[in-house]
């Protein structure tokens, strides 16, 4: 089985990518696959689909039901459906079944962060299975802790706590990464990219910038992550450790200059961090 996910990942640009970097300049796992991350965010322009990508059209967030389907409002949004390497990473690790609940979360979550809902319909058709089966992996999700937020629900329970908002939320809790990662079954740079969008929230915060636009307009996030963020932070202010946390973070990324250092190391901010700096946010 891992020959085979080996096999899989060298077929992708992440693997070609990571191969030259293996081979040309020897890099260690953990420096190469930065350097992926890095590239993948700065080099890939906005206006092309990255590998794995669809651009699809949903029904807008706000629209209710009772409308028929053709006079309801679209909207295009772009849904990641395979995540190259960090899906394989939780295929090794947890297997399939954990697979489709990562991707269920996030093309549910990046379809509301583009002002779009997805119905249990489109999941099962862009996930290729039935929608009996994308039911029991919602409820199964659910189970966790975790809100998947389709068109059937979202104007009956809210949009919920999303596996973003409770991942940043284990990591204020003490938890390290590879805590969250064996918690949630996400993957290491899944976690890291979601506490550096928070980082950049709190940052905004921390500088005085509060309003949801301003802030959405300065780090780049959706207004709906963004809204998501400062709920998270301003009911964690309330609790010591959280705080404690959130206090660590802005003099890390201080010291570094606007940027966390390397983009939030591995297991760096364990429990003991949480002593590290006092005062309020």
């Amino acid at each position: 089985m891992n020959n085979y996910l080996e096999r899989q990942q060298h077929k992708t640009s992440d693997g070609e990518f990571i191969y030259e970097l293996d081979t040309q300049y020897g890099l260690c796992p953990k420096m190469r696959d930065s350097i992926l991350e890095s590239a993948k965010k700065i080099l890939i322009r906005d206006n092309l689909l990255k590998e794995g990508e669809i651009e699809v059209s949903v029904i807008g967030i706000e629209e209710r039901s009772g409308k028929i389907m053709e006079k309801m409002e679209k909207t295009r949004v772009r849904l990641t459906i395979d995540d190259g390497k960090e899906d394989i990473d939780v295929l090794k690790e947890f297997g399939r079944l954990v697979l489709r609940h990562v991707r269920i979360q996030r093309i549910t979550q990046e379809a509301i962060e583009q002002g779009g809902v997805l119905s249990q319909e489109d999941l099962a058709k862009y996930l290729s299975c039935d929608v009996r089966t994308i039911r029991r992996y919602i409820k199964d999700i659910r189970k966790s802790g975790t809100d998947v937020i389709t068109r059937g629900v979202l104007h009956s329970i809210g949009r919920g706590q999303t596996h973003k908002v409770r991942i940043v939320g284990h990591y204020l809790e003490g938890m390290t990464f590879s805590d969250i990662r064996r918690k949630t079954r996400h993957s290491v740079g899944a976690i890291k990219r979601y506490m550096e969008s928070f980082v950049k929230v709190l940052m905004s915060y921390h500088h005085g910038i509060r309003e949801v636009k301003d802030i959405s307009s300065v780090t780049g996030l959706s207004i709906n992550l963004v809204s998501q963020y400062l709920s998270l932070l301003e009911q964690s202010k309330k609790d010591r450790l959280r705080r404690s946390m959130m206090q660590n973070l802005i003099a890390q990324w201080n010291r570094t200059g606007s940027r966390l250092k390397k983009s939030l190391a591995l297991d760096e901010f364990g429990r003991e961090a949480v002593h590290m700096t006092r005062g309020a946010i």
